[in-house]
Formats: C-alpha cells, structure tokens, sequence
C-alpha cells in the first residue's frame, strides 16, 4: 500500500453506477506512476446541475458535508503519516475549498477548471496544504454561470508562493479527452510528486 494517497473529486451530473472520467484517470495515473501513488476515484453521488447552479447553497453544504466524513475516515484510516492528494474538477473544487476552510490538511491539490473562490485568502488556509495546481481556462463554457466560484475560469486572483496558476485554452471537459488526458499524465504526476 502506498503511502501517497490520491483522490480524484468529480463535479455535478455524475452517474454513481456509471463509469466516468476520475475512475479512467485513477487508473491511467497508477499505472502511469508504476504504483507509487495509490489513485481512488471518489464518487459522491448524482448532483443534478440546477440544484447547485441556482444559489441552493445548503445543496453545496450537505456535499461539503458529507465529504467531510469520508476524508475524516480517510485520514484516520491510512494515519497521520499518509500523504493524501486531491485531484478534483468543477464542484470538487468547491468542495476542497470548503474543506480547508475547515482546517482539513491535503498534501497536493490539482484543482481541474473548479468552481473553487478565485479571490480565496490563501494565507488564511495555507497549513492545509502543501502546493495547489490551478488549472483554469478563460474558454471554460460552464464556469460564466457559477455564482459561487470561478477560479476555473479566471484562475486565482490572489498571489502566494505554493499555489500554481496553470492557464490552458481547454474547455470546460475537453481534457478528459482520451489524448488529451494521456498527454497530461507526466505533468500530473510531476506536480502530485514533485
């Protein structure tokens, strides 16, 4: 077993008994990494798009929530050793935001077009992680409509030393593409373990 977890955070309108992209990712990224990074697809249910889009913001909190719970059975799981790493898109920004607001710890964060806070006080939650990747893209479609959260489009708006701004021309899913996704695994791994 591993001693670097990584769990990968989908966003809205997952189908849980689907196969959806974190589950290909998860996979490509452990055979990728030989094994050194132990890769989970995290699927936290169906959240329809409205239900989150529309300011219900106690939509939002109950996932919080919920999310809470498993990454505190996580950490007591593996121990206060384990690295644990977050790889998430779209409303798994928002959670992983919320989440260290609450104090919780990640090692590395690589947050995928997330509608985490663009203008979020960095230094207010930086003992919660080690480094944070964002991705984001001004031609993200999805994102103009969040009300809540756009760092995925406009990237980060506050500057701090451990969080990495990755500007990229993709759409809002256009990553998950099978190429595109390929192609991005040596950078992925390089920023989760290096």
């Amino acid at each position: 077993m591993a001693n670097h977890v990584v769990i990968i955070l989908h966003g809205i309108e997952v189908i849980p008994s689907e196969v959806c992209w974190s589950e290909e990712l998860a996979w490509r990224l452990g055979v990728h990494t030989s094994g050194s990074l132990e890769c989970h697809a995290r699927k936290y249910g169906y959240v329809s798009g409205r239900s989150v889009w529309w300011n219900w913001g106690f939509k939002r909190d109950d996932i919080v929530e919920h999310e809470a719970k498993y990454f505190n059975a996580l950490q007591a799981d593996r121990g206060t050793d384990a690295k644990i790493s977050v790889i998430c898109h779209s409303l798994g920004g928002y959670i992983i935001h919320h989440l260290l607001e609450r104090g919780f710890n990640f090692h590395r964060i690589i947050e995928l077009y997330g509608a985490g806070d663009e203008n979020q006080d960095w230094s207010a939650i930086e003992n919660g992680f080690d480094k944070i990747y964002i991705w984001y893209s001004p031609n993200d479609e999805i994102l103009p409509k969040s009300n809540f959260g756009q760092i995925g489009l406009v990237g980060p708006q506050n500057l701090h030393s451990r969080v990495f701004p990755v500007i990229t021309a993709d759409g809002h899913t256009t990553w998950m593409d099978d190429a595109v996704m390929q192609s991005r695994l040596p950078i992925w791994r390089e920023q989760l373990e290096g």
